[in-house]
């Protein structure tokens, strides 16, 4: 007789989650874009982000984040013509060799032109025995296709090109159909990232991705991995865990190589023909960035819950104590609808909010919306999300267990994170209620709640004198 409460409780709670499923799914990407562990971010430009991960006795891996829609750039660069190479393309066109440079002098040349430099790396393939030297795949730049390359024949069906727009991005198979029928102004070419390019060996690697960062439909962020020591399938990973769709492996080897405001990140003393330049968009006064914070943290109903959240001033211009604040659009959890700074936050620094939240009064999946403002005007890109996953106190003891899966899955950034949470809580809920009336498994939860509440009604009804239902 005991059982019926907490049988109630579970199937309720199966029949909550099933039902409010759809709205959770219809929330999916909203959720704040981190790096994946142990990345750290070491540099930061309008639009461009430079992450590191450090290894026990190995060398770096570096990681650019372009951001083309905030007016970042991709420049593709190269050393000067010396044979034009006429007719002597891959298909039909041109396979001129260019002089090879120092990864250096592309930087000062670069940044003669472009004052808002600020990152150059290795780019396409090439005949690394010849100085001048020729591209081996297709290259253009400004709408001029100054080479087809030479390699029509190598790596069949492996063959990938950039294209690059002034706010937008894709990697595609190249051919030469594809390349003919490109409108991109700009195309840098590499492999698939499974090319035969001695995959296990640790070896300089030179990576490039594309991103929807935003989820908008257009892939507007352009990712680099530049390594000294890496395996092939370990760089794209890379890229894929911060968010990439597609990948494209660029020239590797002794020629993998990343310079940014002019000190060496990755170095090599090869000279190459042919590099990529990144420039910096332009700076908004007022503009953060989630540096970190609590989410899918796992609470227990009835019980409170720590939020902390980590904001970095990416503006040019201060925070202000009574002027920017934390604005609240849905869920504040006890926090008010306004928290206002503790202090001054000069540009380029981070501050830290946090709060205790009241008592959680039902189990689910919640989200927290949040806005910084400066008066009344917001100037976050989009809402600050903050996801709670509530369970039963019946399931506390579950409560860990939950909190590695969360782990694990956002190691792996799992696209569906809100599905996965509701599948491990309802497989939970199920195995709860299979233990204590096997037959009640096999019924929808919101039949079981229904059957058990009618149940716990009528036994109230007969106690008070109510029959005949």
């Amino acid at each position: 007789m005991k059982r019926i409460p907490f049988l109630a409780r579970l199937a309720a709670l199966l029949a909550m989650l099933t039902l409010s499923l759809p709205n959770l799914t219809a929330q999916a990407g909203a959720a704040p874009v981190t790096p994946p562990p142990d990345f750290e971010l070491i540099d930061s430009a309008p639009g461009v982000d430079l992450y590191r991960k450090d290894y026990a006795g190995g060398t770096p891996d570096y990681v650019l984040v372009v951001d083309l829609s905030k007016g970042a750039g991709v420049h593709l660069l190269s050393g000067a013509v010396v044979d034009a190479g006429l007719g002597g393309g891959a298909y039909g066109g041109n396979s001129p060799t260019f002089t090879r440079q120092s990864l250096q002098q592309f930087w000062d040349a670069f940044t003669v032109d472009e004052p808002d430099a600020v990152c150059v790396v290795n780019g396409s393939l090439f005949s690394i025995d010849a100085d001048p030297a020729a591209l081996a795949f297709p290259h253009k730049v400004d709408g001029q296709m100054l080479s087809e390359g030479y390699g029509r024949d190598e790596f069949p069906d492996q063959k990938r090109m950039l294209e690059l727009w002034s706010d937008h991005a894709r990697i595609t198979t190249l051919s030469g159909e594809t390349l003919a029928a490109s409108d991109a102004p700009n195309i840098l070419s590499g492999l698939a990232e499974d090319a035969n390019q001695e995959p296990s060996a640790l070896i300089g690697r030179t990576f490039a991705g594309v991103d929807d960062a935003d989820e908008n439909g257009s892939l507007e962020t352009v990712l680099f991995i530049s390594s000294k020591t890496s395996r092939a399938a370990d760089a794209a990973g890379v890229l894929r865990a911060f968010g990439a769709d597609d990948v494209i492996m660029l020239d590797g080897g002794d020629s993998a190589q990343m310079m940014c405001d002019n000190q060496p990140q990755v170095y090599s003393d090869r000279p190459i023909p042919q590099a990529v330049g990144i420039t910096a968009g332009e700076q908004a006064a007022y503009a953060v960035k989630i540096a970190d914070q609590t989410d899918w943290a796992v609470a227990v109903e009835g019980k409170t819950l720590e939020v902390e959240i980590t904001l970095a001033n990416t503006g040019s211009e201060p925070w202000r104590m009574g002027e920017v604040a934390l604005l609240n659009l849905r869920n504040s959890w006890g926090a008010g609808e306004r928290m206002d700074l503790p202090q001054d936050v000069a540009p380029g620094e981070n501050i830290t909010l946090k709060w205790v939240t009241l008592p959680f009064e039902k189990t689910g999946v919640f989200v927290s919306q949040w806005e910084l403002a400066r008066g009344t005007q917001a100037f976050s890109d989009k809402p600050i999300l903050i996801n709670v996953i509530v369970i039963p106190p019946e399931l506390e003891d579950k409560k860990a267990e939950l909190e590695a899966k969360i782990r694990e899955w956002a190691r792996q950034r799992v696209d569906d994170m809100e599905q996965m949470i509701m599948d491990w809580i309802q497989a939970q809920v199920r195995r709860g209620i299979e233990q204590i009336c096997p037959f009640g498994a096999a019924l929808p939860g919101a039949v079981i709640a229904g059957e058990v509440w009618k149940a716990r009604r009528n036994k109230e009804r007969r106690k008070k004198g109510h029959f005949g239902e």
